[in-house]
């Protein structure tokens, strides 16, 4: 046999024994999640609408392969504070904080801190944000929410930087108002990145 021939042999191999164990039809497209107590249908769904095509696993005692990251619902304040200082509460930031301390990667659909941005006190807003901070460095961080298919922008003027946010937010339609003067150097920069301007506003 060929080196070539070796190689297709190898990747077979590999994909037969990483599917073993879930359904030879299911699709291997998107990543391999596992959701972390307390899980919930709720849960499930919004992973699945931030990740595409993903594969969620319910069971976080690590039975099967090794996922790429785990989920938790949304920290509470009182959570963040915990993990930030290396305390679990209870014991589901036990297991958060034992994944932690292996190098694994944990992913939280959000910080409820973040809902008092309007209200809180400047030095108790700073404080959760660094806490935010501290548990990324831990290797907790926030599932980005999914890009929007479209984004409004409500200018008179459209620039190539009003463009170039557009599509690092994932949007591949541009809204704007049917006054609105789109320069051509906007035009081009779309045209580059496929995002479509709909001046229908």
């Amino acid at each position: 046999m060929n080196a070539a021939t070796q190689d297709i042999i190898a990747a077979v191999v590999r994909q037969v024994l990483t599917s073993l164990g879930r359904d030879a039809a299911a699709p291997e497209a998107g990543p391999l999640v596992a959701l972390l107590p307390p899980e919930d249908d709720r849960l499930a769904a919004t992973v699945r609408a931030r990740i595409p095509k993903v594969r969620l696993r319910r069971d976080p005692a690590g039975h099967g392969p090794r996922p790429e990251f785990y989920v938790i619902p949304e920290l509470r304040c009182t959570e963040m504070a915990d993990l930030a200082q290396g305390r679990a509460s209870c014991l589901a930031l036990g297991r958060v904080l034992d994944l932690l301390l292996a190098g694994e990667t944990v992913r939280t659909l959000g910080f409820a801190y973040r809902t008092h941005e309007a209200t809180a006190p400047e030095a108790l807003w700073r404080l959760y944000q660094g806490y935010e901070a501290t548990l990324a460095s831990y290797g907790l961080t926030e599932l980005p929410p999914p890009a929007p298919e479209a984004l409004r922008l409500r200018r008179e003027l459209i620039s190539a930087a009003h463009v170039a946010e557009a599509v690092r937010q994932g949007a591949r339609v541009l809204r704007v108002p049917r006054r609105a003067v789109v320069t051509p150097l906007a035009r081009e920069a779309a045209a580059e990145q496929r995002l479509t301007i709909l001046q229908n506003l």
